[in-house]
């Protein structure tokens, strides 16, 4: 995980995988990695697996931004995408929007 910013801004990167054995100390390693900072993102496009403990963990730092008063949201992967779509359907967790190009079917002629 690595973070860079100015003091209103961080960007905090995290790689690999978030489950059961790293969701807490991933949570707080984002949430002291934004201390003091009022727009955080949390770049896990690089996640290629997440666990329902890191959506708990997820939870756990939007709790702690609220808080703060802190403005954030989450660049999700595709394995991240999939469990938020499941275990957070009202989306409370902040994910930035997506800009992936749209598949479009064509009937053949």
């Amino acid at each position: 995980m690595s973070g860079r910013g100015t003091s209103k801004q961080v960007t905090i990167r995290a790689r690999g995988e978030v489950d059961a054995s790293n969701a807490k100390q991933f949570a707080d390693a984002v949430c002291h990695a934004a201390a003091g900072d009022n727009r955080i993102t949390v770049d896990l496009s690089d996640v290629g697996f997440m666990a329902l403990d890191g959506v708990a963990a997820l939870h756990a730092v939007n709790a702690r931004m609220m808080h703060a008063d802190s403005s954030w949201y989450v660049v999700p992967s595709d394995a991240v995408s999939r469990v938020l779509r499941l275990c957070d359907p009202e989306g409370l967790i902040p994910v930035a929007p997506t800009t992936r190009p749209t598949l479009r079917l064509v009937e053949p002629a």
